[in-house]
């Protein structure tokens, strides 16, 4: 025989909060402790040198399951990793090679500027 014990806490909230927490927890289908919960497990991944960005479920849930089994430890990390490689190709793209620059230099050279 198992005994189970409910501990509920009362937490002071002002109108307009309960009413957000509301709206949001009805959008999702969730319980307030559940929302409350992603909420927290949202917030503890965080850190200051962090920023918040919002995808569509469906999405994560592809990413999340294309990632599986390989280095890539969450849909976030995946995410920062694919937008770092974008950054990165254009900005290679915005670099002249010296081939680029040689052929920039002999069309001013036949327009007279050099």
């Amino acid at each position: 025989m198992y005994l189970v014990i409910n501990i509920r806490t009362t937490i002071q909230l002002s109108d307009e909060l309960r009413r957000k927490l509301k709206i949001l927890a009805s959008k999702r289908d969730i319980s307030y402790e559940r929302l409350l919960g992603d909420m927290i497990n949202i917030f503890s991944e965080l850190d200051s040198s962090k920023a918040l960005i919002s995808i569509p479920r469906p999405l994560a849930e592809k990413i999340k399951k294309k990632i599986e089994g390989t280095g890539f430890n969450s849909v976030s990390e995946y995410v920062t990793y694919v937008i770092r490689q974008i950054e990165s190709d254009k900005e290679e793209s915005k670099e002249f090679s010296k081939k680029d620059e040689e052929k920039v230099k002999e069309r001013l050279r036949k327009l007279g500027y050099l």
